[in-house]
This record gives C-alpha cells, sequence and structure tokens, in this order.
C-alpha cells in the first residue's frame, strides 16, 4: 500500500510540475503575443512616416544664393 501511496504521489507531483510549467509558459507566450502587437503597430506608424517622407520633395536651401556676388 505504501508503494502505490509513493507511486500516486509521485504522479500527482509530476501533474502539479507540469501544470505550473504550462501556466509559465502561457504565461511567457500572452506577454510575447502583446509585445510584438505593439511592434507591429509601432512597425506600421513607421513605415507610414517614412513612406510619407519619401513621397515629400527634399527641401533644399541653397547656400550660395545667399550670399551677395561682387
Amino acid at each position: 500500500m505504501d508503494s502505490e501511496n509513493n507511486k500516486v504521489l509521485s504522479i500527482m507531483k509530476e501533474r502539479d510540475y507540469y501544470r505550473a510549467k504550462t501556466d509559465e509558459l502561457t504565461k511567457k507566450v500572452r506577454k510575447l503575443e502583446y509585445d510584438n502587437a505593439e511592434l507591429q503597430k509601432r512597425d506600421d506608424e513607421l513605415s507610414a512616416r517614412v513612406k510619407d517622407l519619401a513621397s515629400k520633395t527634399p527641401y533644399r536651401r541653397n547656400r550660395y544664393n545667399n550670399r551677395v556676388h561682387h
């Protein structure tokens, strides 16, 4: 009977261990999914900004026109 109890306790401990590991990994996955969503949002914003800046004509001040030529 004692041997059977030890087996049951061992199985219960193993089950609890894997349950705790599963919970830990689930939390980690949720955090990574959130971080990924934030990065995707930032990427979309930066891509739109780059596209906007690339479509504008560059502003170049002509330094030489400001000088007085003699």
